[in-house]
């Protein structure tokens, strides 16, 4: 379904974008100069854009603090520890020393 309808929307866009961009004769395309013009605009605002968001960072590191810029420490993650879980930790634990030393004695022998 979801392919049939995205197929009917490109199928739309195409048709009628190909009809308005020939039923519009009488605006000329732009020459090479002005997209070129364009495309320097465009870099310059992204340029801007990628500025801001670098500035937006570096003060959503820092906070206000009694009339002082601080900066922030990094979050960390603290995982929880499950006392349900202890059980079965042990266990893992003491049984992976124990495959590993009989492993061991295996090579020895």
């Amino acid at each position: 379904m979801k392919k049939l309808l995205s197929g009917f929307v490109l199928a739309n866009v195409l048709l009628l974008g190909a009809a308005q961009a020939h039923a519009d004769d009488a605006k000329p395309f732009i020459s090479q100069s002005e997209f070129a013009e364009r495309a320097r605009k465009a870099e310059a605002l992204a340029e801007r854009v990628k500025r801001v968001n670098t500035y937006q960072t570096k003060i959503d590191k820092l906070h206000f603090n009694n009339g002082e810029w601080e900066r922030r420490s990094p979050t960390v993650q603290i995982p929880e520890l499950d006392a349900n879980a202890a059980g079965a930790a042990l266990a893992l634990l003491i049984g992976g020393a124990l495959v590993l030393v009989d492993r061991k004695k295996r090579v020895a022998a």
